[in-house]
């Protein structure tokens, strides 16, 4: 197992060369590329890629486009998934195996229905959601598969404010029946599995061979405002760096360890207090207790 981190969690304007020697520097093992540093990525030669990280001893975990392949509009759908191709292709030029994006949503993010709305409501589409993503990532599944990457959907039920199809079980088991090919699977987080409550660790044991990658982020509950606006509010929680929620990290890395998991932990930094590489270090610091490092 490594441990690494999202590099457009780094903070202020480092160049992906800077990430990947502050990576290095701090003892990390491995990066998870996107935001601007995937574009660098993707515009630059592989092997330019590859000289510099093998030069500072930094993998890749996984190139990240977070983006909603389901949009409503066909057009832009259509650029979406291609630039997903275009950053599959370049994951198998560098050797990188695992490609993380949103399930996505074509109707926002309460196609799941609003709390209270009976299950024969016919105001959330999910069923339409559902076949959306057959049709979409049907075709993305093969084209992953024939290039020995695979597909780890985030699991933030936001979806950066689009909705994302791919956030609770009950939802992974109706895509991976519709679309049942391996290359599909999971970008687990952690931080989301405790405001939904969702059990953290029996749901890595339930899912086990579904978890392609994991990102390292913590949440905060908190419970004096959640007593005020109860579940329907918005500030009950706060994302934290690994360390300063509820999250039992030893019982995840455990839990990971007992299903074979030899992936990554990607720490995501969206913590208000400490945010940028100060957060990333602190998150650091407390996850090696867990992950050793590895010797190169």
């Amino acid at each position: 197992m490594q441990l690494g981190f999202a590099t457009a969690m780094a903070g202020g304007n480092l160049s992906f060369a800077e990430v990947v020697q502050w990576a290095a520097a701090k003892g990390f093992d491995c990066v998870e590329v996107m935001g601007q540093h995937l574009h660098e990525v993707l515009d630059s030669p592989p092997q330019q890629t590859l000289h510099l990280t093998r030069r500072h001893g930094v993998d890749i975990a996984a190139l990240a486009p977070m983006l909603n392949l389901l949009d409503a509009d066909a057009t832009v759908r259509g650029e979406r998934i291609n630039f997903l191709q275009r950053t599959m292709d370049r994951a198998e030029a560098l050797g990188v195996r695992v490609v993380v994006t949103y399930g996505g949503s074509a109707f926002g993010m309460y196609f799941y229905g609003m709390p209270g709305v009976s299950r024969g409501h016919r105001s959330p589409p999910l069923e339409e959601n559902l076949q959306l993503f057959a049709d979409v990532y049907g075709p993305l599944a093969d084209y992953a598969a024939q290039r020995g990457v695979r597909i780890a959907f985030e699991t933030a039920p936001r979806g950066g404010g689009h909705g994302n199809i791919a956030h609770c079980p009950e939802l992974w088991d109706r895509m991976f029946e519709l679309v049942p090919s391996p290359a599909l699977g999971l970008s687990l987080d952690p931080s989301h599995l405790v405001w939904l409550f969702i059990p953290v660790e029996e749901t890595i044991r339930a899912y086990g061979s579904r978890i392609y990658h994991v990102d390292g982020k913590d949440t905060e509950i908190l419970p004096e405002i959640l007593r005020k606006q109860g579940i329907w509010g918005n500030h009950w929680w706060r994302y934290r760096v690994p360390g300063m929620g509820q999250v039992n990290w030893g019982g995840v890395v455990s839990a990971l360890k007992e299903v074979g998991y030899a992936g990554a932990i990607d720490i995501e930094n969206e913590d208000p207090l400490f945010s940028g590489l100060l957060g990333i270090e602190m998150a650091g610091r407390h996850l090696r207790q867990f992950v050793p490092a590895v010797h190169r």
